[in-house]
């Protein structure tokens, strides 16, 4: 696959992007969180080519990128019951950042991006780029993850063109993502809010602004088993086996040394190893030189990959406390393990 589709963000770029997005065909697109595969979020033939290009059950949501708080409300509900408007400001107050929320849908919403289902999934992403992108449109951009479905997610333009380089019509180059994992999902309660899928903003940020968070069953237990397998999910990202490289991949704790060679491992650390430790394995990667692991959760996706290539049998990674950002951490790891 040729690394033409692949441009440097200008204003020439972002409105080249603008125009193919118009006409109905996808773009890679640059966030804050991992590069997205964008469509017009208004036009169902558009949306339908993500879920094709993907590989993406019908039945798995996208989430719909906006520019504003304000211009969110014209794809959603929330002024109604007054508890609802109030978590809806709180929710605001993240913006631009690595929140979705899940709210009532309008009626303007097309079914394609919600599965069917009565909410939408919404965000207002911080890349500057994106930013930029969504200014350049009239039109809302939905955009999940630019990578085949259950696969590693991208957190750079080469990533897309290695997974969907013949999928795409033009990829935007914002440089390596930030944060490095996909955004954190609530869905507003009364009482509080539900988390669905944990990212870079923490439970710990969530109690601070809205009290209550409840821990849904998918996203406490790694178990995404619904009564109705072909109902609508209630957000991204809950799939019980997910982000998945190729090789097989264990946690630390679960792998011993005399089942497979060190030497046919690719192991990934959160912080280095001794020279001679790291010297046992096939392949080694450490994250962060000080276990930082806000680090660790920018380089996490890409170090997967990285190991996913090479000639080990088996990937073996660290874990951390699931707690602040670790809680994001270690949810993708144990999806990317299944």
């Amino acid at each position: 696959m040729s690394s033409s589709k692949i441009k440097a963000a200008s204003n020439a770029s972002i409105a080249e992007a603008a125009s193919l997005l118009a006409d109905g065909q996808l773009v890679g697109v640059p966030t804050e969180t991992v590069y997205g595969l964008a469509a017009d979020a208004t036009n169902p033939v558009a949306v339908r080519k993500i879920f094709q290009a993907k590989g993406r059950p019908a039945n798995n949501p996208l989430i719909i990128h906006v520019d504003s708080p304000e211009s969110a409300r014209r794809w959603v509900h929330v002024d109604h019951p007054p508890w609802l408007a109030d978590q809806w400001q709180r929710a605001a107050a993240f913006w631009p950042g690595p929140l979705t929320v899940v709210v009532p849908r309008s009626a303007d919403v097309v079914d394609e991006v919600t599965a069917g289902a009565p909410t939408v999934a919404v965000r207002v992403p911080s890349h500057p780029v994106m930013r930029s992108l969504l200014a350049a449109c009239e039109f809302p951009i939905a955009a999940p993850s630019a990578n085949p479905s259950n696969y590693v997610s991208p957190t750079c333009a080469e990533h897309v063109r290695q997974g969907l380089g013949d999928k795409v019509a033009m990829i935007l180059d914002g440089g390596e993502c930030e944060c490095g994992l996909e955004s954190t999902i609530i869905r507003l309660r009364s009482d509080g809010v539900e988390l669905l899928r944990p990212g870079g903003i923490s439970v710990e940020q969530l109690q601070d602004a809205f009290g209550s968070v409840t821990l849904s069953q998918a996203a406490e237990k790694n178990d995404s088993r619904q009564s109705d397998p072909l109902a609508a999910m209630p957000a991204p990202g809950m799939l019980a086996k997910h982000y998945s490289p190729s090789k097989p991949l264990r946690i630390v704790d679960d792998w011993r040394s005399d089942e497979i060679d060190p030497s046919r491992v690719a192991r990934i650390v959160f912080a280095p190893l001794a020279d001679s430790e790291a010297a046992r394995f096939g392949w080694y990667r450490s994250l962060s030189q000080t276990g930082d692991l806000n680090e660790v959760a920018q380089h996490l996706f890409t170090a997967i990959r990285q190991a996913d290539t090479t000639g080990c049998e088996l990937i073996v990674i660290d874990r951390c406390e699931r707690s602040g950002i670790g809680r994001a951490i270690m949810d993708r790891i144990d999806r990317a393990a299944g």
